[in-house]
């Protein structure tokens, strides 16, 4: 075979980490799309009434109800493969931190995935006579569900962006400004959900305070890693140095 024809390991990897570079930016918008639709379903649904309000709402739309869960559940399983992708493209940056980045987005993913389908059955439970009343199944409910629960996973989401973002900016693979917006836009997000578990009466101040530039930074990152990929400094092959 001749050794010309061969491509290096270093060609290899190359290759790996652009593609899994414009997977992460395929699942950016991904999992905006499907966290989007499932909270914009579930707070049509829900309404601003009472527990019991509610409950009614979620047992006459129960199928579409359902789908927003299922939109939510996705989201959770995309955005495992975000931080995947993301770990691969910038490990080559710093692979203890991309590591530390990813345990945070798994744990995020973790701790939204896994309660809304069981609190379905707390707020179908109240339209039916059973052993517990509207207020303690309504409790159960905020225990299952409640914004504190989504908090904390998202604090875990803003650690995990910071770090993601930092390394973008170490490594000059997407423009600076952008990286720079993300690692500004992760901590305020943070800030905004650290405000909300303090004061949770301006709590809808806060994350709208705090949604707004981590949207920005997140779309224009996940397109430009879809669409123009990553800028990864040339390595000399080794052939080339005994030229």
């Amino acid at each position: 075979m001749d050794i010309q024809t061969m491509e290096s390991p270093s060609r290899n990897d190359e290759r790996s980490q652009r593609a899994y570079a414009r997977l992460a930016g395929l699942m950016f918008l991904v999992v905006l799309g499907f966290d989007i639709g499932g909270l914009a379903i579930a707070s049509a649904i829900h309404g601003g009434g009472s527990f019991l309000d509610a409950s009614r709402n979620i047992a006459a739309w129960e199928p579409l109800y359902r789908i927003g869960l299922l939109f939510g559940l996705a989201g959770s399983l995309a955005t495992i493969l975000l931080a995947v992708a993301l770990y691969v493209t910038l490990k080559p940056v710093d692979g203890n931190l991309a590591l530390t980045a990813l345990l945070f987005r798994v744990v995020e993913a973790a701790g939204i995935g896994n309660a809304g389908f069981a609190t379905l059955q707390i707020y179908l439970a109240a339209n039916h006579d059973n052993a517990f009343s509207s207020s303690q199944l309504s409790a159960l409910a905020n225990f299952g569900s409640g914004p504190e629960r989504s908090y904390i996973s998202a604090i875990f989401f803003c650690v995990g962006s910071t770090i993601f973002f930092y390394l973008f900016l170490k490594s000059a693979y997407i423009p600076k400004l952008i990286a720079a917006w993300g690692l500004l836009a992760s901590p305020v997000y943070m800030l905004a959900f650290v405000g909300s578990l303090i004061a949770p009466q301006h709590s809808g101040m806060f994350l709208l305070a705090g949604s707004i530039p981590i949207a920005v930074a997140e779309v224009s990152t996940g397109l430009w890693l879809l669409i123009r990929g990553i800028k990864v400094p040339a390595v000399p092959s080794p052939l080339e140095g005994r030229r």
